[in-house]
């Protein structure tokens, strides 16, 4: 009985001597340090630079061994009011985003504000950030490259002045226009670049405040990982901080939805028309104005009550 030899290249690996050996961990292909996919925190939050400020925008929900709903916007001002920092989360613990973000204003607020520029407490904030980071999070046992612990978005006011900022591990990255981090932050993105798209011109508190309800209401409504209510902090140049804008209920995120859904409408009533377009889309077109008409006077209980404190606020009696 003749005996099978094996090839070549298995016999010179087995007979290989074992001074040639290689000390290391076994190869797995479930090695998480190996396989594990790059990940985002989850949740949503957005954040604009308008005309005027700063507006953030997060959800609430928070999963650990249990699903609750919390604030994940911090803000901090000194007993003068003469620099405030604000910052919105994504993260899957909040244990260690709250503790950066205590760590970075602990730090920052030992510069000599009264002569800081914007460009040193940027670089403060920074540092503090990154070392953070590298004492709390490079050296945690769950760490892998690519895997987020958390992220910020991150406001600073110093004299009548704002920024925003974006953090990445230890980086943190100037924003101009807006930024969205956390798991429905794609979504979110894609929705706000139609809005941007149909609407190019200078970004409003108005506009800034829609288009991050709006992104949030969609993350939290499609995205599994999002959940809760929306949550808006306003971040105004004179430094003051409130949650509150004259259009907050009217356009809202529902009316907003029902006119998406009208435009769906009438949409699939135009491409079942078989016949002369010019002709037998009018009909059409004219319902859709009709319900769109009926959608905005179902909102006119928000609406007219706010047109006229917006008139009583710009235009005061004498």
């Amino acid at each position: 009985m003749k005996i099978m030899q094996p090839p070549r290249s298995v016999q010179y690996r087995e007979n290989r001597p074992p001074t040639y050996m290689i000390s290391r961990r076994p190869f797995s292909p479930t090695d998480p340090r190996v396989y594990r996919p790059r990940r985002k925190p989850v949740t949503i939050a957005t954040g604009f630079v308008y005309d005027d400020g700063l507006v953030f925008c997060v959800d609430t929900k928070v999963t650990t061994n249990i699903k609750t709903n919390e604030s994940k916007l911090l803000w901090y001002a000194t007993e003068d009011r003469q620099f405030c920092m604000a910052f919105a989360i994504a993260a899957e613990d909040l244990i260690f985003a709250k503790a950066a973000a205590d760590s970075c204003w602990e730090f920052v607020t030992k510069l000599d504000l009264p002569s800081a520029t914007m460009a040193m407490v940027h670089k403060a904030a920074e540092f503090a950030l990154g070392e953070f980071y590298r004492e709390h999070i490079f050296t945690h046992p769950d760490r892998t490259p690519g895997a987020f612990f958390y992220e910020h978005l991150v406001g600073i006011w110093l004299r009548s002045e704002t920024r925003l900022y974006m953090s990445h591990e230890t980086i943190l990255e100037p924003v101009t226009e807006y930024e969205c981090i956390g798991c429905g932050a794609y979504l979110a993105k894609y929705l706000i670049r139609q809005y941007r798209e149909a609407n190019p011109g200078p970004v409003t508190l108005e506009d800034a405040a829609l288009m991050a309800t709006v992104a949030v209401e969609n993350a939290i409504e499609y995205d599994e990982h999002c959940g809760g209510e929306p949550e808006t902090l306003i971040f105004r140049n004179s430094g003051d901080m409130s949650n509150a804008y004259s259009t907050a209920a009217y356009p809202s995120p529902t009316f907003v939805k029902g006119m998406q859904l009208e435009m769906w409408r009438f949409l699939h009533e135009v491409m079942q028309n078989k016949g002369d377009q010019d002709v037998e889309s009018v009909p059409y077109l004219e319902s859709y104005f009709d319900r769109v008409r009926k959608l905005n006077a179902s909102h006119a209980w928000v609406a007219e009550p706010m047109r006229g404190m917006r008139k009583k606020i710009w235009s005061p009696e004498p």
